[in-house]
């Protein structure tokens, strides 16, 4: 009984196994990875490395002395105008005050020499207008014979004599006010000099900014210190920009940029302009142009700082819809592009034109394809039209380009 049981089980397990081999076979298909096309905004970028710069004024006192009053400190926000320092002028102004009141005593003089000359003049006039209606009628009466001719000269000789006083006086005063008037100038000259040696003391802020550094110190001489002051508006980063990119960026593209001193913060700025003349990166590199970007984040004031360095991201293209593929599923043949698509009934590809609008370093933006479609990524070679295939279909975390 027993060697029937092991008979029965023998012819089972050959007849099982020849089933198997012999049972027709499914087709698996080409086993291959895909990814779905989506829809969204699309944006194209340029990287260009460099630093922070901006306008620095080195501020300094246009004349030597001695610092009375530091009134800033580094970091400090100052206003256009501002007083930032102030030197020891009790000096200045004491010779100030005695220059003002030797200018008020020389007017002083002026005013009474005028007054005395006038006053002089007008006597010696009336005196001679009286000489000379009295040698008028004397020459009357001499031509009548009844004036002796010695009188008449007299009189004559009186009125030469107050002319000639009278043209002494009026040189005498040219003279007085000459030099009245060259002391006077003199005195002005010099409490002009002293006026803005005064004003030379304060050292004012040209420009709304922040104070960088300040190099004075009170009661010490001013040297060749100066106090820095960043001006307000002015930061900007100057980067570096491939000679293959120049071609995409122009003045006014928005800019997204990162500081290697703040990493994952973003502040958004603006292409200014771009360089004039490119220069080689390195021993036999490639020429880069240099491309400033002005800050357009207020934040920018506080984190960035002329010396450090920054990374520019600069959106050359913008597409806020389009239907984005990545770069691995796209193929080119005879200068057009193409995808495989999959046909998710049949499980079968099926080569499709595109055709692709622009790139970056990831995707490409196409027409000629949906939203949603079915694409083979890094597709095999070999591959052709109506090939059966096997994949698994992308999760929707791995659906996103």
């Amino acid at each position: 009984m027993r060697r029937w049981i092991w008979i029965v089980l023998i012819l089972l397990s050959g007849g099982l196994t020849l089933w198997g081999l012999l049972r027709p076979q499914g087709e698996q298909g080409l086993a291959v990875s895909v990814v779905r096309a989506e829809q969204g905004e699309f944006v194209r970028e340029v990287r260009a490395s460099g630093s922070v710069e901006a306008r620095l004024y080195a501020l300094t006192f246009p004349r030597p002395g001695r610092v009375a009053e530091v009134r800033v400190k580094e970091g400090q926000a100052v206003r256009a105008g501002q007083v930032l320092a102030v030197l020891e002028t009790a000096d200045d102004r004491e010779k100030l005050r005695a220059s003002r009141e030797s200018l008020a005593a020389l007017q002083s003089r002026v005013q009474a020499q005028e007054a005395d000359y006038r006053s002089n003049s007008a006597k010696l006039q009336t005196q001679l207008a009286e000489a000379r209606r009295n040698l008028e009628l004397a020459e009357r009466l001499l031509a009548l014979g009844s004036a002796a001719p010695n009188e008449v000269a007299q009189l004559r000789r009186q009125v030469a004599d107050l002319e000639a006083q009278l043209a002494s006086l009026a040189q005498g005063n040219r003279s007085s006010l000459a030099e009245l008037q060259a002391q006077l100038a003199a005195r002005r000259s010099e409490i002009a000099a002293l006026e803005r040696a005064m004003a030379q003391a304060e050292l004012r802020s040209p420009v709304s900014g922040t104070v960088s550094s300040v190099g004075y110190l009170a009661g010490v001489d001013t040297g060749t210190n100066a106090v820095r002051v960043v001006e307000a508006g002015s930061l900007r980063v100057q980067a570096r920009l491939a000679e293959a990119d120049v071609g995409t960026v122009r003045p006014g593209q928005p800019v997204r940029v990162e500081l290697d001193a703040a990493p994952g913060v973003g502040l958004e700025g603006k292409v200014e302009r771009l360089g004039v003349q490119a220069e080689v990166a390195g021993s036999g590199g490639s020429a880069v142009l240099p491309v400033f970007v002005r800050f357009l984040t207020p934040q920018a004031e506080k984190l960035a700082r002329p010396g450090l360095t920054a990374t520019a991201r600069i959106t050359t293209l913008r597409l806020p819809q389009a239907v984005k593929v990545p770069l691995e599923v796209l193929g080119e043949e005879g200068g057009r592009g193409y995808v495989w698509r999959v046909d998710e009934a049949t499980k079968t590809a099926r080569r499709q034109a595109v055709t692709v609008k622009a790139r970056n370093l990831t995707h490409a933006a196409v027409e000629g394809l949906e939203a949603g479609a079915l694409l083979v990524s890094l597709p095999p070679e070999g591959l052709e039209d109506g090939q059966k295939l096997s994949y698994r279909l992308p999760g929707p975390g791995e659906e996103r380009p």
